[in-house]
């Protein structure tokens, strides 16, 4: 399903911790985010996809590049980088934590690790979030330390995962929390475990803290996976879309905020602290969005293609916004895609047409998502 061309591997563009793993297993075809490689498929995007719902699946995801913040003012900082609550947050918990610009626009949506009262990991989204950061910390002059720590993510994917997990790591597993984590040494090996993934199915996410070690956890886990249907794979568009879930530059960009993609929730505009673009939020709070993010279900046989670039929508003869993501879904049975159209049009059962470079596609939107969270 994926258009792609030859890859010539070197030096500019990192390699993972996972790199020979993912290519002793099958990996076909890659990406470059943040400046690194992604395998994006190993035996056809469906064929992934169905692998990981009748077993267990191990992603390379280590192009999920760390931001630490570390230092006296390390909660002042991240309070200031993002809408969310972080006083919310306790030590050993996960939260959602978007960065956003002085107009209320996305600059990256990482997941934020509170590692320690003095201590912040932020996993990115592409882009390069990095220079964002350390740009605000200098010149508003917080007492902090930033870096990029050694670590690297390796997700656990599938209805089995949790078996697989508590049959390598101990029976602890299957009492960690929904985006909570524990830190652990296992048999020599560092890393961060946190109930959490880029989907909506069973997940955990493994943040590796010694690059030396990738090939060794992976195949630890490879091994233990044996009965329990184990395949390499990758953050699959056809889970993403079912379940509603969001990628910065492909469904969302610096020209959206969160009340118009359905992140308004994470917004918390009573908070004492200030943050980055909290007085912009709270103008698009009172005037209401000009636009929102929609589901839609093409009508028609089987799409096996993706869209290269977001495709204009329409009612009649009027553009209302753009088709941003599309798949076929297997287990609905639909054409199913993400379109972020104007206000007034936003709403479920619109009849829209969405014009592709070779055809008019006849949809109808819904609200999002399609599947809810699975549950263990």
């Amino acid at each position: 399903m994926y258009k792609t061309s030859q890859v010539v591997f070197s030096p500019r563009v990192r390699k993972s911790p996972y790199f020979n793993s993912t290519m002793k297993y099958g990996a076909e075809a890659f990406s470059v985010y943040n400046h690194m490689y992604m395998p994006i498929s190993y035996e056809g995007t469906v064929e992934d996809y169905n692998n990981l719902l009748k077993g267990v699946q191990l992603w390379d995801v280590g192009v999920e590049r760390q931001v630490e913040i570390k230092g006296p003012d390390a909660e002042v900082l991240s309070q200031f980088l993002t809408p969310r609550n972080i006083k919310k947050c306790s030590k050993g918990q996960a939260m959602y934590a978007p960065f956003l610009d002085f107009n209320g626009g996305f600059i990256n949506d990482p997941v934020m690790l509170k590692i320690d009262e003095d201590c912040y990991w932020f996993s990115l989204a592409d882009g390069d979030a990095l220079l964002w950061v350390q740009g605000i910390a200098a010149g508003y002059k917080f007492d902090v330390d930033i870096q990029e720590p050694d670590v690297s993510p390796l997700q656990v994917q599938g209805p089995k995962s949790t078996e697989l997990m508590s049959k390598v790591f101990g029976d602890w597993v299957n009492d960690l929390g929904f985006y909570k984590f524990k830190e652990v040494n296992h048999e020599g090996i560092p890393m961060v475990i946190a109930r959490m993934g880029y989907s909506r199915e069973l997940c955990y996410e493994l943040f590796l803290k010694d690059h030396t070690k990738g090939d060794e956890l992976w195949e630890m886990l490879w091994q233990a996976g044996q009965n329990l249907n184990i395949s390499a794979g990758t953050p699959n568009v056809i889970l993403r879309l079912e379940g509603g879930i969001l990628s910065y530059l492909a469904d969302i960009d610096r020209t959206n905020n969160p009340y118009e993609v359905g992140l308004g929730w994470m917004v918390d505009l009573d908070q004492e602290d200030d943050f980055i673009g909290k007085e912009a939020l709270h103008e698009i709070k009172r005037k209401g969005p000009i636009k929102k993010l929609m589901g839609a279900e093409i009508k028609g046989d089987p799409i096996t293609v993706f869209n290269e670039e977001h495709w204009p929508v329409f009612v009649g003869r009027k553009a209302i916004g753009s088709m941003n993501a599309l798949v076929y879904s297997p287990r609905l049975n639909k054409n199913i895609c993400y379109t972020i159209l104007d206000i007034e049009h936003a709403k479920s059962g619109q009849e829209i047409i969405i014009r592709s470079p070779e055809e008019e596609l006849l949809a109808t939107t819904v609200d999002l998502p399609w599947l809810e969270r699975a549950k263990k």
